[in-house]
């Protein structure tokens, strides 16, 4: 098992934000009368652009396509994006929109609430058609993207979807990660239906475990609604945190345990482990060396602060040679 890094191409399609990293107060008294407070911080984020990062930090020749707002997030965002080796070539700057930062509270368990702000004219909402490169969809070797982008109506839903199918009918592999936005315990059914648009051109869908899943294809055990996604082509990652991964495809189903690490911060954990499991697929690894590797991406970053801390292959090897008995 190895990430060696490739000289193929992956594109990644999607969100890239700012995050704004806040924690709460850490008290130092049980009276609750005295407290540390960390001096919050900017630093690149988004859920596609996080993905992006993880690949081109682990050696994968990486381009990133989506739209950003002509303002000063927006041009923090290329300089991050660039200083970490993905290519921006195919990035949407555009004046009408604004480039949303990303609230990021953590809290003592290294637990996560986001913000995103401004809520009006969002960038990552827009992806016209007409600026899209099929031709490069077409001849790239893994299209990945996060459902952040068509959660709403609009011209990113049905840009990536048509990306899809493209890259899809060409052989192109190709990766989504759910992200679904649940309101009042049910999906709005058109998101949905755009939801499953993508995953029927999907050859591995990932998301986290019951949080996710389940409300794609209810059912009694979530771990049904996920073999109810499967096909011949089509291989779904449940994460469950501390739980492990499941990956199940149409012969088989794999559990790898979690990598054991004091947390400190989970923003981005999903969108490392993307990358990582994107970086070992195309390395050669089997389909359960690759969960491994993703685990072991996603358990260094989140001991460490932000999804900008995953690690790089060699950090990722000897965070696997170190933490592996204690799994």
């Amino acid at each position: 098992m190895h990430i060696a890094g490739s000289e193929k191409k992956v594109v990644v399609v999607g969100d890239a934000a700012v995050d704004i990293i806040v924690h709460f107060p850490k008290f130092l008294d049980d009276e609750e009368t005295k407290a540390v407070y960390k001096t919050p911080y900017l630093i690149g984020g988004g859920t596609a652009a996080n993905t992006a990062v993880s690949l081109s930090r682990l050696g994968i020749e990486t381009f990133f396509i989506g739209t950003i707002g002509d303002d000063q997030y927006g041009h923090h965002i290329v300089k991050d994006l660039q200083s970490e080796k993905v290519n921006t070539k195919y990035m949407i700057l555009d004046e009408a929109v604004n480039t949303v930062g990303v609230f990021a509270f953590i809290d003592k368990r290294g637990e996560r609430l986001l913000w995103g702000w401004p809520r009006e004219k969002q960038a990552f909402k827009k992806i016209d058609r007409d600026r899209i490169d099929f031709e490069m969809i077409e001849n790239a070797d893994w299209i990945h993207s996060s459902g952040m982008a068509i959660v709403d109506e609009g011209s990113s839903r049905d840009t990536i979807i048509e990306i899809f199918k493209t890259a899809f009918e060409a052989g192109v592999p190709t990766s989504f990660d759910l992200n679904l936005r649940v309101k009042d315990g049910s999906l709005n059914e058109t998101y949905r239906n755009a939801v499953l648009e993508v995953v029927k051109n999907c050859n591995y869908v990932l998301g986290s475990g019951e949080e996710e899943f389940y409300y794609l294809y209810p059912n009694e055990d979530w771990r049904n609604s996920v073999k109810s996604l499967t096909d011949q082509n089509r291989t779904i990652i449940a994460r469950m945190g501390p739980d492990g991964t499941m990956a199940c495809s149409w012969d088989e189903t794999i559990m790898e345990n979690a990598f054991q690490v004091d947390v400190v911060d989970t923003v981005g954990a999903g969108d490392v482990f993307n990358g990582g499991f994107i970086a070992s697929i195309l390395s050669g690894n089997t389909l359960r060396e690759s969960v491994e590797v993703a685990n072991a991406v996603s358990g260094y970053t989140v001991s460490r602060e932000s999804a900008r801390s995953s690690p790089n292959q060699q950090q990722l090897e000897e965070f696997l040679k170190t933490h592996q008995k204690y799994k």
